[in-house]
C-alpha cells in the first residue's frame, strides 16, 4: 500500500494536518481510507496516533482551565468556575481532577447560594416587618414589587405569602365590631376586599363560612320571632271582631310560616266570621233602607208617581 503514490499523498496531507493540530480533518481522512480497506496499518497508527495527539492536547487544555479557575476559587466566584469547567466534561468527561473541581464547586455554590438566600430573606422580613408596623395601608404594593419582581424565587413566595396572611389577619382583627354585628352587606364587601389581598386565604374562607352560618342563624331568628308577634297580634284581632284585618295578618304570616296549623285554622275561622259578619250587615242594611223608604213615603206620598 505504502507503494502507491495516491495513498502516499494521502499519508503526507494527514500529517501535515496533524501537524497543524487540525485533528478533526486528520481523522476524518484516516477514516475514509480505513473505511475502504479495513485494518490498513499504515493508516491505523496514523489514526491511533491522532487520537493519542487529541488526548494530550486535551488535557493541556484541562490543565491551562484548571490553572485559570484558581484565582476564581479563591474570589468565591464558583458560577464562573461552573461556566469554564462544565463545558470540558464532553472531551474529558471521565478525568478524575476535572470532576472532583466540578464537584467541590457545586457545593460551594450551593452554599452560597443558601447563604445569599438566608440573607435575602432576613433583610426582606426586616423590611416588611418596618413598613407592617408603620403603614400597613402600603403592604399590598410592597408585597407586589416583591413578587413581580422574584419570579422563580422560592423564599420570596413564602415571604409575599406570609405578609398577606398577617395583613388580612390584620384586617379581620380592626373589623372585628363589624364583624360581630348583623350588618351581612357590609361584611360581605369586606370579605371580597379581603379576597383582593389573597383570594385563597384560608382565613377569608373562615369568615365567609362563619358569615353566611351567622345570617342564616339571623334569618331564622327574625322569622320566629315575627311569626310569634303576628299570632299574638292576629289573636287581638279576632278577640276585637276585626275580621278582615285578620285575614290579612294570617295571610302574611303564612307566607313566611306556611305550614302553621294554628294560624291555618285562624284564617278560616276569619274568613267564615268575616263572611258572617258581612252578611248580617248587609242583612241590616237592606232592611234599615226599605224602612227609610216606608217612612218616606208615608210622609210624602203626593211625591211619589204610581204606576
Amino acid at each position: 500500500m505504502s507503494d502507491s503514490p495516491y495513498f502516499d499523498q494521502i499519508e503526507q496531507n494527514i500529517t501535515s494536518l496533524l501537524s497543524e493540530k487540525k485533528f478533526k480533518q486528520a481523522h476524518e481522512m484516516c477514516i475514509k481510507v480505513l473505511d475502504k480497506i479495513p485494518g490498513e496499518p499504515t493508516f491505523t497508527k496514523l489514526k491511533n496516533r491522532i487520537e493519542k495527539a487529541v488526548e494530550e492536547e486535551n488535557d493541556k487544555i484541562l490543565e491551562r482551565a484548571i490553572e485559570e479557575v484558581k484565582p476564581l476559587f479563591k474570589e468565591e466566584k464558583y458560577e464562573a468556575v461552573l461556566k469554564k469547567l462544565q463545558p470540558l466534561l464532553q472531551v474529558s468527561q471521565n478525568n478524575s481532577k476535572l470532576n472532583n473541581l466540578i464537584i467541590s464547586a457545586q457545593e460551594k455554590y450551593k452554599n452560597q447560594i443558601e447563604a445569599l438566600e438566608k440573607g435575602f430573606e432576613k433583610n426582606q422580613r426586616a423590611r416588611l416587618t418596618k413598613i407592617f408596623e408603620a403603614s400597613p395601608e402600603r403592604m399590598i404594593d410592597e408585597l407586589y414589587f416583591l413578587e413581580t419582581n422574584s419570579p422563580g424565587n422560592e423564599v420570596a413566595k413564602k415571604i409575599v405569602m406570609e405578609f398577606r396572611d398577617k395583613l388580612i389577619e390584620k384586617k379581620i382583627k380592626d373589623k372585628k365590631d363589624l364583624i360581630d354585628s348583623d350588618k351581612f352587606d357590609v361584611i360581605y364587601h369586606l370579605i371580597e376586599e379581603l379576597k383582593k389581598i389573597d383570594e385563597k386565604n384560608p382565613r377569608i374562607k373562615e369568615l365567609e363560612e362563619i358569615t353566611k352560618i351567622k345570617q342564616s342563624e339571623t334569618q331564622f331568628e327574625n322569622k320566629g320571632e315575627f311569626v310569634y308577634k303576628g299570632e299574638n297580634y292576629l289573636s287581638t284581632l279576632m278577640k276585637l271582631n276585626k275580621y278582615a284585618e285578620a285575614i290579612r295578618v294570617a295571610e302574611e304570616i303564612l307566607q313566611t310560616s306556611p305550614n302553621n296549623e294554628a294560624v291555618k285554622k285562624t284564617l278560616s275561622s276569619a274568613k267564615s266570621k268575616f263572611f258572617e259578619t258581612s252578611r248580617d250587615e248587609t242583612v241590616d242594611l237592606i232592611t234599615k233602607n226599605q224602612l227609610s223608604e216606608k217612612a218616606d213615603y208615608d210622609t210624602n206620598k203626593e211625591n211619589f208617581t204610581a204606576i
